[in-house]
Parts: C-alpha cells; sequence; structure tokens
C-alpha cells in the first residue's frame, strides 16, 4: 500500500483503499477520506471525463473522480521514487526540502493532493463547455457577462483557462472548509498541504506560499517537481491516467504502458541555478516511445473524432443560444440569476458548498430536455444533443488526412517535396482564408448554412521543449523523431450545419456529399493559390 516506516501513507494513518479498474487497490489516507466527502470532490461523480464521447463510445462514461483518484495513486508513486532518490543524494535533497527527514512524507501527500484536486475545476461534460464558457464570458451581452470574464481572466493571468481558475477558487474554498470543519482540524497540517498542492498546480509561489512549503520541511523546489509530475507535457501522472482508463473505457486496444518501467527511470537532477529537475534515464527510450504512440493514436480515434468534436461544437452552439433564450426563474434551482452569474466561479464555489447546485452532467441535462421542448434557436441545438443526428453538424472531412491528401496532391502538381511543414501551411492557408471558403459554399448552396472548422496539433513541439522533464537526447528515438516531424501537420477537420432545424435536417443533410464534393474541390483551389 505505500506505507511508510511509521505506517503513514503519506503524511496520515491509511483509512482504506478504492478498487479501480486500471490500477487495482488504490489506498487512500484520512486527509484524502474527508476530501472525498466534500461536496466538490462529489460532484466529479456526475462529470465524466470524455464529455459527450459516449455518443460515439458508448461505454465512455467513466468519470473526473475515477481519473482523479488514478493521477493521484500514480504521482503518490511518482513521488515516492523522487524522494528515494532524493535519500540517496544530500544536494537532491537540499534542494528539495528544508527538512530532509520530512522530505518523503510531505512530498508524497502533497504529490497526492494535487492529483486527486487537479481536476477539481472541471464543469458540466468536462472540456466539451469550456468554449461556451469562454464565449459567455467573452461575448454574452446581459447581467452577469462582464463579471464572468473579470473573474475568469483574473485568476487564469488573463489567457482564460477555464477549469484552472474553477479549481483555484475550488481549493480555496476547501481551505476555508479544513479551516471550520471539525473533522479536519483533527488532520494536522492539513490546510498547509492543500495550499502547497494548489502552488504545485498553479506552479508558482508567494512569499506566504513559501512560509506554508517551510512549515512541511519543504522548499521552492519541490513546487516545480510536484508540478512536473501532475503535467509536465511528456509522461507525467495526468496523462498515464487518461491514456490508459480512456483506451479501456472506449474500446481502443491503445495505451498499454509499462507504468513500473517508467518510474523505475525516473531521475533528478540539478540545473546550475540549484533548482531540481525530473528526468527520465535512456533505458525508459521504449516506455516513453509506446506514451506517445498511444498519445498520437488515442487522439486521432478519439479526443478528435469527428462526430466527438461535432457533439462538441453542439454543447458551444447550445450553451451560447441557452444564455440568450434563458428565462430567470424557470428553474427554482438557479432562482433569478442569468447564466453567465450562475457560472461566476465564487458564486458556483457557493453553490457546490450549500449543495445547491452543481452545473454538472446532469444539470446541463436537464437544460437540454426543458429546452428541446420549449426553446427556439435553444431547441434547435437541444436536440442534437439528444442524439438527433440528423441535427448534428455535418463533417465534411472525416478525418485530417484527407486534406493531407489533397495538400500533397497540390504540392506534387507544382513540383514541390511534399514535406510535413509544407503540408501544414497548405492547411494553415486554407484555415486563414477560411471567411472566403465560406462565402462560396453560401453562394453555392444557401445563405441559411454555416461553416466552422476546428484545428489542433496532437504534439506542441513548443510545448515539449519547454516541459520541465527532462528526458535523454530525442534523437536517440528514430521512432519519436519520425513521429515528432509527422505531428507537425495540424489536424484539420470542417463542419456545415445551419441554424434552421429544417433546413439542416431536409436540405443540407440530404445534400451532404454534394457538398463534401463541392468543398473539397474548392479546398484545392485555395491551396494551389497558396502554391502558385
Amino acid at each position: 500500500m505505500g506505507l511508510n516506516s511509521e505506517g503513514r501513507l503519506g503524511a496520515y494513518e491509511p483509512k482504506g483503499v478504492i478498487q479501480d479498474s486500471i490500477h487495482g487497490f488504490i489506498p487512500i489516507n484520512d486527509a484524502e477520506y474527508w476530501l472525498l466527502q466534500t461536496p466538490f470532490l462529489r460532484r466529479l461523480h456526475g462529470v465524466k471525463q470524455l464529455g459527450m464521447a459516449f455518443l460515439v463510445f458508448p461505454s465512455a462514461r467513466h468519470s473526473r473522480l475515477e481519473h482523479s483518484l488514478g493521477v493521484m495513486h500514480l504521482a503518490s508513486m511518482i513521488a515516492a521514487k523522487v524522494a528515494s532518490v532524493a535519500k540517496r543524494d544530500q544536494r537532491v535533497c537540499d534542494a528539495l526540502a528544508s527538512d530532509c527527514d520530512r522530505l518523503a512524507e510531505s512530498l508524497i501527500q502533497v504529490a497526492r493532493l494535487a492529483g486527486l484536486l487537479h481536476d477539481i475545476g472541471h464543469l458540466a461534460y468536462s472540456h466539451m463547455t469550456e468554449e461556451a464558457v469562454k464565449d459567455l464570458a467573452l461575448f454574452a451581452e446581459g447581467r452577469g457577462s462582464r463579471a464572468l470574464f473579470e473573474e475568469l481572466t483574473n485568476l487564469s493571468g488573463g489567457n482564460l483557462k477555464v477549469h484552472e481558475a474553477y479549481a483555484q477558487v475550488f481549493i480555496d474554498r476547501l481551505l476555508r472548509l479544513a479551516s471550520e470543519d471539525p473533522r479536519a482540524g483533527k488532520l494536522k497540517d492539513l490546510e498547509g498541504y492543500l495550499m502547497a498542492a494548489k502552488l504545485s498546480l498553479t506552479g508558482s509561489s508567494t512569499r506566504s506560499g513559501l512560509r506554508v512549503l517551510e512549515d512541511l520541511g519543504l522548499s521552492e523546489g519541490s513546487v516545480k517537481v510536484i508540478h512536473d509530475i501532475i503535467s509536465n507535457e511528456i509522461a507525467d501522472a495526468d496523462r498515464l491516467d487518461y491514456l490508459q482508463r480512456d483506451a479501456q473505457a472506449t474500446g481502443i486496444v491503445y495505451g498499454n504502458i509499462d507504468i513500473a518501467r517508467l518510474i523505475h527511470g525516473i531521475t533528478l537532477t540539478i540545473d546550475p541555478d540549484g533548482r531540481p529537475l525530473l528526468g527520465l534515464d535512456i533505458k525508459s527510450l521504449q516506455t516513453l516511445e509506446d506514451i506517445f504512440d498511444a498519445r498520437y493514436k488515442m487522439y486521432r480515434s478519439v479526443y478528435f473524432h469527428h462526430k466527438v468534436l461535432a457533439f462538441s461544437k453542439a454543447i458551444t452552439m447550445f450553451m451560447k443560444a441557452l444564455s440568450q433564450e434563458w428565462e430567470p426563474g424557470l428553474f427554482p434551482l438557479y432562482g433569478n440569476d442569468s447564466l453567465p452569474s450562475l457560472l461566476l466561479p465564487s458564486r458556483l464555489a457557493e453553490a457546490i458548498m450549500n449543495d445547491a447546485y452543481y452545473f454538472d452532467d446532469s444539470e446541463l441535462d436537464y437544460m437540454v430536455k426543458v429546452y428541446a421542448a420549449r426553446g427556439q434557436l435553444a431547441r434547435r441545438w437541444a436536440l442534437s444533443l439528444l442524439d438527433r443526428r440528423d441535427l448534428v453538424h455535418v463533417s465534411v472531412f472525416k478525418r485530417s488526412e484527407e486534406l493531407v491528401l489533397v495538400a500533397e496532391d497540390v504540392l506534387r502538381s507544382k513540383g514541390l517535396p511534399e514535406t510535413p511543414q509544407r503540408v501544414a501551411d497548405l492547411m494553415e492557408y486554407v484555415v486563414v482564408n477560411f471567411k472566403s471558403l465560406i462565402d462560396d459554399v453560401k453562394k453555392a448552396f444557401s445563405d441559411r448554412l454555416e461553416l466552422d472548422f476546428f484545428k489542433s496539433s496532437i504534439v506542441d513541439a513548443a510545448k515539449l521543449q519547454a516541459s520541465g522533464l527532462r528526458v535523454f537526447n530525442w534523437n536517440d528515438s528514430l521512432y519519436l523523431r519520425g513521429l515528432a516531424e509527422e505531428a507537425k501537420i495540424p489536424v484539420v477537420l470542417l463542419y456545415a450545419y445551419s441554424n434552421d432545424e429544417k433546413f439542416h435536417a431536409d436540405s443540407l443533410r440530404p445534400r451532404a456529399d454534394e457538398l463534401r464534393k463541392y468543398i473539397k474541390d474548392k479546398v484545392r483551389d485555395l491551396m494551389k493559390e497558396a502554391v502558385s
């Protein structure tokens, strides 16, 4: 169970175990048991890890809580390895701790709490509502939208990282609860461990935060290491859990990763400024290749599946329409407030604390069902979320490879090398000139038709280079070099839809194949224009 010599799990007495479908027995201690009884953790039972992906992969109904427990478990094992390495190297120990005798206990406990709480800020259907909340903050008119924008930007440093902003407020409320609840008062240093976990998740520290760390026997360097344990863009506890968990839940065969071998290969070095750096040794090469292979294929097969993304876009459309058509007082649960006001992080935190409302999947499902019977534009998009396939966005290209093949064909016709960078440039040109594509399609088909696109990268080279995880020379792996080169090509998918429910179902859908051919030809023309 990972107990220390005093019989404790982290800093507290073991309380029990949770049976997990991925990791088997996950032990929890008294502090974690207390946290799991709070409404902030309880609500994660009602937030699906993969949003509405279950409409494409029916068995993908696992929750954010399952994932959070898995990340806690993996973070605990990684932190234990780090503490073991530090025990054998005084320089490393001094870089991590103000009291080396307390290092293992405190480092493991903070890592466990950071893993447990890292996704606490997710709203209904996880990432699928984040774009909608951004839109409500940026573009919604009426009461509450400006306040929502200000709270989110202040919390996330201006970059609107939605679930991370909510997480900060929710953890602050947990800190208050820990100071008020007599049961938590019996758990020595719980507030300090929670504060250290929050600092680790944000990757920053304050003067008061440094005092908290010192009280726990840790140093500022430990915050960065724990942050990298949870999220380092390469092989972190978060990624290691969701790749395996999501693969199993969707029935995809990728994600078989040798966790034990990876943890065995963890190293710690000290940079010239005396800061500790988490790393992997060369013997972890094959395991890291497995991770990137699973990552590449899971994104292609699940996270960037054209229909999964179509439902994500439908949620955004529904919430935008819902904000415009919102009827104060329709839901007694929410009183007379506007939708943006209800979603203010500070307001939602208090609502969760009082079990007033959670804004989890079941609440959004209820909104969908109510507005499917009474809304206007909200009704149109609510019906698509009830799995009316005839009303979901039409995927113009079902695989990004279709656009890649068009780009390669254009390059060949011009006698140009079909390099990943040239292909990526042509796809970017299509995105930049998307407005002209929309205008052409509207003229040829109907003004009631709209186009949208999705563009993202599976592997972001800039993020990898900025990662806090130091690994062996990437050039030692021909496979990873090839994968990184291939990943320069972004995933780009195009969608057609109409806000007119009848037009979408009766006119757009029956002409989908004709529309696909027309748009493919226009995309080809745009790419030829780019290389002419």
